[in-house]
């Protein structure tokens, strides 16, 4: 087979968490794996529906023993590091803490440091790092902030820009909301005091006190909307009251009407989200069509916002997840163990 067809890479990986590998750049997918009792944690990288390869294994517990070093914020924030053999495995995925993405043939991706817990309420979360590994073999640490788990996106990376939140030293709930260049190694600050953030066809939405706002990628354009109100995301004292879907979509709970909607960016109105279950897996939402391709027990399932009927399009024995959807071409790709695989709808 010639090289231009198939370029196989080995990381060589000295860190004691990471497991060495060999990953294909270019048209292989990556995507994070659930700890499981048949599946270790960590980034495999495939192409759908052939054999999938580790190149990441999660082998990081929690532990009990505090350190000096803590992230000197005003909330008097407890830090414990974490090991690498003792304690009790981290299984929490939906908390943002191994997030990763990839340009290219370079991936970016998270690891907990710290776990953090507030003296002053249950908001406990991780203190992430962002390493980045490279075609060559390269790995290093792309910066020296730290990006807090307990958000809806730790970072995205658009062309050369990074956005991310990190600890603005008040406390665990108020971040610091900044772009650094991964060129210039440039870093500014777009916004104070911002709890979390999202990208949205490359429109940059975020909360600040429970209020949703959108502004343009340079900070600038920044638009409120007013209509919706109370936006937490499981920090403090606060119960978790949005989500956001794989494609950007806000789901969000209506306190005064007692039920979940979603925000349709496009024409700025909010839709009542349908009696389906949504707290197992994950969903995509699809504007045009008013459907919802979501996950549970049972597996991938689609609701017709026309019909506004449930079909059942692949039946899974657990929770899997959806890695991503393509309307055009009617095909879903989902992990499901370590596999990931593609079917059509």
């Amino acid at each position: 087979m010639k090289k231009t067809m198939l370029i196989i890479v080995l990381f060589i990986v000295s860190l004691s968490i990471f497991a060495p590998t060999e990953i294909a750049a270019a048209t292989k997918e990556f995507y994070i794996v659930k700890d499981s009792d048949h599946v270790s944690s960590g980034i495999y990288f495939a192409d759908p529906n052939e054999q999938e390869n580790p190149l990441v294994i999660f082998n990081l517990y929690n532990t009990n023993n505090k350190v000096k070093k803590t992230l000197g914020l005003k909330d008097l924030t407890a830090q414990y590091k974490m090991a690498s053999n003792v304690g009790n495995p981290i299984h929490d995925f939906n908390n943002s803490i191994f997030t990763l993405q990839n340009e290219e043939s370079t991936v970016y991706f998270t690891l907990p440091v710290f776990r953090t817990e507030s003296l002053f309420g249950p908001a406990e979360g991780y203190a992430l790092n962002l390493y980045e590994m490279t075609e060559n073999g390269d790995k290093r640490l792309v910066m020296d902030d730290y990006i807090p788990s307990n958000t809806v996106t730790p970072f995205t990376i658009i062309g050369s820009n990074l956005f991310y939140v990190t600890y603005n030293k008040q406390s665990m709930s108020e971040y610091d909301f900044k772009v650094y260049d991964l060129k210039s190694k440039e870093r500014k600050t777009l916004q104070k005091s911002v709890d979390s953030f999202w990208l949205q066809d490359d429109v940059i939405y975020f909360t600040n006190d429970g209020m949703l706002y959108s502004m343009n990628q340079d900070g600038g354009d920044i638009k409120q909307f007013k209509f919706i109100d109370y936006l937490y995301n499981a920090l403090g004292f606060e119960a978790k009251s949005f989500g956001v879907t794989i494609n950007g979509v806000l789901i969000y709970y209506n306190g005064k009407k007692g039920s979940y909607y979603y925000l349709d960016t496009m024409n700025g109105k909010s839709y009542k989200f349908p009696k389906i279950n949504f707290y197992e897996g994950n969903q995509y939402i699809d504007y045009p069509t008013r459907s919802i391709i979501y996950t549970d027990k049972k597996g991938i399932k689609i609701y017709d916002g026309k019909t506004q009927k449930t079909i059942l399009i692949k039946k899974t024995k657990a929770v899997v997840y959806i890695h991503q959807v393509n309307m055009e071409t009617r095909k879903i790709q989902y992990v499901n163990g370590s596999h990931l695989y593609e079917i059509g709808f």
